[in-house]
């Protein structure tokens, strides 16, 4: 039992540190609008959206108009979709690099060699199980807009 609270007293500041970066990773997201190589929605209608793009620093690229005929209006919701997908995706993306990384960390800490501490902290399929779900809505938004 001690052994159970003593390695509880050492994760639980690791703990805390991943909670603020899954929060800070949501509030970067949705609040800050920190979207790399991404979409967001200025304005919708029925047969219209407006839509700003970022580059793959997260600066404002451009904002275009695209409006459809009355046969492809299911179009503005399969955006409205998608780019709604692509932001959780993100949020989820950046939250697990912040908890590998914190892994990691704490692995090293405890005098584990640096690969074999990322290979611990899964930071591969931390970065790839949310990157290609991302990468098929970017795929799917620039086929709608085009």
């Amino acid at each position: 039992m001690k052994t159970f609270i003593k390695r509880l007293k050492a994760f639980g500041p690791y703990f805390f540190i991943m909670v603020i970066l899954c929060c800070l990773s949501y509030f970067l997201v949705y609040q800050v609008s920190l979207l790399p190589n991404s979409y967001e929605i200025v304005s919708a209608s029925k047969n219209e959206l407006t839509i700003k793009s970022y580059n793959l620093y997260g600066a404002e690229r451009n904002i275009q108009t695209v409006s459809w005929s009355k046969q492809d209006e299911w179009k503005s919701e399969a955006i409205e979709y998608q780019i709604k997908r692509q932001k959780e995706f993100l949020s989820l993306l950046f939250s697990t690099i912040g908890i590998s990384t914190t892994l990691i960390v704490m692995h090293m800490r405890n005098r584990m060699r640096m690969w074999k501490a990322i290979f611990r902290s899964n930071l591969i399929f931390a970065i790839l199980l949310p990157l290609i779900p991302l990468i098929d809505a970017w795929k799917a938004i620039q086929l709608y807009i085009s």
